[in-house]
């Protein structure tokens, strides 16, 4: 008996100091600051007129929320005007044309009428659609819609325990590098077992989900847009890649010509942050895009200006979107009362380096917006022409158009 009590006792005494070690390991788990930059108080000269909309956007496509094997009509709602439901846009545009279209995008269905039912993370699934006008878009002929089909309560774990299983997908983002694209997302309260099998058989998914997270970033790849490989884990919320059960969210990714730069918004609910704000942007770096910089190897983005801070000190990043273009690195935020999980007005900041962005004080929408996009269309040695996807809370996409100088934007992040 007493040899019995003597193993629970050692049993017991191995759980406590892992467990003092975990905790130890979270109160020193911080991401590298970067050295702020004094605000030269330069603006951008003769700010463009880039608050103005070409027009609503049309997406003809089916949202569907069916576990995979399943195809039950109630879970299959049209999304197209007057029923929008749109979320998360991420565009990349090619000027000459690919696979027959200048845009594609993908997002996920959410707001607007699939986003007021209690089930809305059914449809949180990503979608890609085409168009030759960025107002009319349509599926690509061969794509699969979703991409990705909703987790079924066998894959998920519930967060709580008042909600009920169910796992989703969320916050898509893309890239074209070197003749494919790179699709990353977010899956949210899905088993690690779960990701396996959709997945590709890989000692990478082997070595990252070998446990379940709250959180997992994922990729898929594609040469022709159509076909995709399975997915691959990137990296997740748990240790070393994140304080654990962080939110990971709206991480956004672009490719500079060297490697893979991400952008991720991490909420201030632990000890890990270098300051009040209700949330941060860390910055990681990838030579495959695939294998991204732990938590203590990334650095938090440091704002040379927070106009969002002005006009409400509750404000803070809530969704983001990353663009490289010609040496400059541009973040698209959407900003809110990340406390209630939301966002509200839209800026755009700019930097040269991706550590240091300057804002402009003048906000893209100054309400009811979330996570949108800005994307590079056409470029010359002194001008870069953008197009925006603004996304509004009411599941509206809307179309825009604006130009920045390249020198007006040196002479603003001129120390």
């Amino acid at each position: 008996m007493l040899i019995h009590i003597g193993k629970k006792s050692i049993v017991l005494l191995l759980l406590t100091i892992f467990s003092i070690s975990c905790s130890r390991q979270e109160e020193s788990l911080y991401a590298e600051n970067v050295d702020p930059v004094p605000n030269n108080n330069k603006d951008y000269k003769d700010l463009p007129d880039y608050l103005t909309d070409k027009g609503t956007i049309s997406i003809n496509v089916l949202a569907n929320g069916n576990y995979p094997g399943q195809n039950n009509p109630f879970y299959i709602k049209d999304i197209n005007a007057p029923n929008v439901g749109y979320c998360h846009p991420d565009v990349q545009y090619f000027p000459n044309g690919f696979n027959g279209y200048k845009y594609w995008m993908v997002f996920t269905p959410y707001f607007g009428t699939v986003g007021t039912q209690q089930d809305s993370k059914r449809y949180e699934n990503p979608t890609i659609v085409v168009s030759n006008d960025g107002l009319n878009w349509n599926p690509p002929n061969g794509v699969s819609s979703p991409l990705q089909k909703t987790p079924s309560a066998r894959e998920s774990f519930a967060e709580n325990k008042q909600d009920p299983k169910q796992g989703f997908w969320s916050d898509v983002d893309w890239t074209y590098e070197n003749g494919k694209f790179s699709l990353y997302y977010r899956g949210s309260f899905i088993r690690a077992a779960a990701l396996m099998n959709r997945g590709i058989k890989s000692q990478n998914n082997i070595r990252k989900l070998f446990k379940n997270s709250q959180r997992t970033i994922v990729r898929q790849t594609s040469v022709d847009g159509i076909s995709w490989t399975p997915l691959e884990a990137v990296y997740t919320s748990n240790t070393p890649y994140s304080p654990k059960d962080n939110h990971m969210i709206s991480p956004s990714f672009v490719y500079n010509g060297n490697g893979y730069v991400s952008f991720e918004v991490e909420n201030n609910i632990s000890p890990n942050f270098p300051g009040n704000d209700a949330s941060y942007i860390i910055r990681r770096t990838s030579g495959n895009g695939l294998d991204f910089s732990y938590f203590k190897q990334s650095k938090v983005v440091n704002f040379i200006n927070k106009p969002w801070a002005q006009v409400n000190s509750t404000y803070a990043p809530w969704h983001i979107q990353a663009t490289y273009v010609d040496g400059y690195y541009f973040l698209c935020i959407a900003a809110g009362d990340v406390k209630k999980y939301t966002a509200d007005a839209l800026y755009l900041a700019f930097s040269k380096d991706g550590l240091n962005f300057k804002v402009f004080p003048k906000a893209l929408v100054e309400h009811n917006t979330y996570r949108s996009c800005i994307f590079p269309m056409t470029t010359t040695s002194e001008d870069i022409n953008f197009g925006a996807v603004i996304a509004y809370k009411t599941g509206v996409f809307k179309y825009r158009e604006f130009q920045l100088n390249k020198q007006k934007i040196d002479d603003c992040l001129a120390k």
